[in-house]
């Protein structure tokens, strides 16, 4: 994890130029401590990286230097498309390997074209949460997540219902809710689970259906709904 986090810190400072501590801790949600022992860390494996005191002052790497560290890790290629939903991969339990992914991209391609890209969150902001908040307890999307892509089936209590075992096939966030996809006793069905109470992960694995796409689910669902005719949906999940 740690070096992970001192890799980033590399593709930061080489992107960023002099960053202050505090702006670092900010971006990787430690304490100004955590970075400067990182800072350490990064000076320890021979890269040329100093401190400045005083107004005005930060960290950064010796002028001139840079590293082409831009292949992807695994993880980091399962969050790309995560890159510009940074509260949405949070969410999901892959906000770290998102913003490592997102840096690399960055310090891929020239400096210009990196400042445009980043110049859309000037004016643009996705808030995937509902006015009244994310009740959704925190690390229950990260476990169905988890059990999507190893395929094992998790059981999971929605509001005062008793907990069921579930095959989870996908998640969707639409209209700031967000809603399972699953297999049911009758085919496939969404559920929401913005009363999400509880999950427990167990060890029984459970076989995709061969003929399953989660988009094109999700299209063919959407399609059966009634849609009221002022534009309001009149869209109420499988099993709601």
């Amino acid at each position: 994890m740690r070096a992970s986090r001192v890799l980033h810190l590399l593709l930061v400072l080489q992107r960023q130029g002099r960053t202050s501590a505090a702006d670092l801790a900010r971006q990787f949600e430690v304490s100004e401590r955590t970075i400067r022992r990182d800072v350490e860390a990064l000076g320890e494996a021979g890269v040329p990286v100093f401190a400045t005191q005083g107004f005005g002052g930060g960290i950064e790497l010796v002028h001139g230097f840079a590293t082409h560290l831009t292949g992807l890790t695994d993880e980091e290629a399962d969050s790309l498309l995560l890159v510009g939903q940074p509260a949405v991969a949070h969410r999901l339990g892959l906000g770290a390997p998102t913003r490592q992914a997102r840096e690399k991209l960055m310090n891929a391609i020239d400096k210009d074209r990196a400042r445009r890209a980043l110049g859309l969150g000037e004016w643009f902001l996705h808030d995937p949460d509902p006015w009244a908040g994310n009740h959704i307890p925190h690390g229950e999307l990260r476990r169905i997540s988890r059990c999507i892509h190893e395929r094992r089936v998790i059981e999971i209590a929605i509001g005062r219902d008793v907990a069921v075992p579930t095959r989870p096939l996908g998640l969707v966030l639409k209209a700031g809710s967000w809603h399972l996809v699953r297999i049911g006793d009758d085919g496939v069905e969404v559920v929401l689970i913005d009363d999400l109470r509880s999950t427990r992960i167990t060890t029984v694995g459970f076989v995709v259906p061969d003929d399953f796409v989660l988009a094109e689910f999700w299209s063919r669902h959407l399609a059966s709904r009634l849609v009221d005719p002022s534009g309001g949906a009149a869209f109420r999940p499988d099993g709601d």
